[in-house]
Parts: structure tokens; sequence; C-alpha cells
């Protein structure tokens, strides 16, 4: 369902089936957005983002999590996301939040822009 509605930006969408396949795939921490659950097989999408942060990667992180869980969105600000929605939530607002994420991943890559 993501990647049909974030189809809609031109944006090159990637599918991982876990999170250490995300690791793993080259250039798996570089990128302009990542949404990830927070229920994944294996690595939980939490220590994915701990992961990243780890090896001092700023790509913007957004959570996806159970209704009114509210423990699991703390955690998960308070590791760096730049956001957590809940998974009755996800329609056309993450489209508009991955937009602007992207829009301001380009102006910071251009020179002379701070």
């Amino acid at each position: 369902m993501l990647c049909s509605l974030l189809s809609k930006l031109n944006a090159e969408v990637q599918d991982y089936d876990s999170a250490e396949s995300y690791l793993a795939s080259p250039g798996g921490i570089h990128g302009s957005c990542l949404i990830t659950d927070m229920s994944l097989p294996g690595m939980s999408g939490l220590d994915l983002l701990k992961q990243l942060r780890a090896r001092h990667a700023s790509t913007p992180v957004i959570l996806l999590g159970e209704d009114a869980d509210v423990r699991a969105a703390v955690a998960a600000m308070r590791e760096g996301a730049v956001d957590f929605i809940e998974k009755t939530h996800v329609d056309y607002s993450i489209v508009r939040r991955v937009a602007y994420l992207l829009d301001h991943s380009q102006h910071a890559e251009a020179p002379g822009v701070h």
C-alpha cells in the first residue's frame, strides 16, 4: 500500500523484507527518507533506527506503529525519528510528509544552501 501511495511522488521507492536486508543493501543507510514498521521480522523498526543512529546515518526515519502506542511513539522520537504514524492513519498524509522530507533533502544538497 505504501509503495502505491508513494509512487505518486516520482521518487525511487525501494521495498525491503526486513531491517537486516535494508542494512545489507548497497547504499542501505543512505537515502532521502526511510519508512519502517515498529514490528518487523527479526530486528524491530526501533532497533533499526538505533542502528542507523549508531552509524551516524542522518536519513530521516518515519516509524509506523499501533494505535495509541504512546510508549513506542515516545521511544521513536527519543531515538531521532522524524515522525511516528499510527498504522490506521497511513493515508495520503504520509505522502505529504515524505514529499516535504524529499524536498528538504534536495535543498540541503544544493550548493550554497545550508
